[in-house]
């Protein structure tokens, strides 16, 4: 090299730098407009969703072998009649909502989930917090740990009743 380039190689080292340090944050900008339009798609999705859902009267729900409660949906809520700001029910407070003729059946059925991994669809009725008694149709279908054990069950509740919902 000569001595004229030598002298200037720590501008053109900088000026490099500074190049490849310009080019990473304008990839960066790019990927982080792109994860925002993303996100707005999910956004708008999801809310296309729950508008389907609460139109259709169908709620969804979870429940995992490590908590304590189920989560519901805001349908669900609206389904059973129930002040979110009572929170999530325990499985064994939700299993009480449905009639007393048919709990036994949806006990087992969330038991042979839990227990061997099995899906279930049935009818029900459930009494809400207002008293009304709804017809409801439930479906349920394991999540499953990567031993392959049954971690919770995750599910749709359909009220069949015809009439208005109330909304909590």
């Amino acid at each position: 090299m000569s001595p004229g380039l030598i002298e200037h190689l720590p501008w053109i080292c900088a000026l490099v730098a500074t190049l490849a340090a310009l080019e990473l944050l304008r990839r960066l900008r790019k990927v982080l407009r792109e994860n925002l339009a993303l996100q707005r798609d999910r956004n708008r999705v999801t809310l296309s969703l729950d508008l389907a859902l609460s139109v259709g009267r169908i709620g969804n729900w979870q429940f995992e072998r490590s908590e304590t409660s189920l989560h519901w949906s805001d349908e669900v809520f609206a389904i059973h009649q129930r002040d979110r700001r009572r929170g999530q029910p325990g499985l064994q407070e939700a299993i009480c909502y449905y009639h007393p003729d048919d709990r036994l059946k949806v006990a087992d059925a969330v038991q042979r989930s839990l227990d061997h991994g099995e899906d279930y669809d049935f009818r029900a009725r459930i009494i809400t917090d207002a008293g009304e008694v709804r017809e409801v149709m439930s479906r349920g279908t394991c999540r499953y740990g990567r031993d392959g054990t049954t971690i919770g069950v995750i599910g749709f509740i359909i009220d069949l009743t015809s009439g208005p919902v109330g909304q909590d």
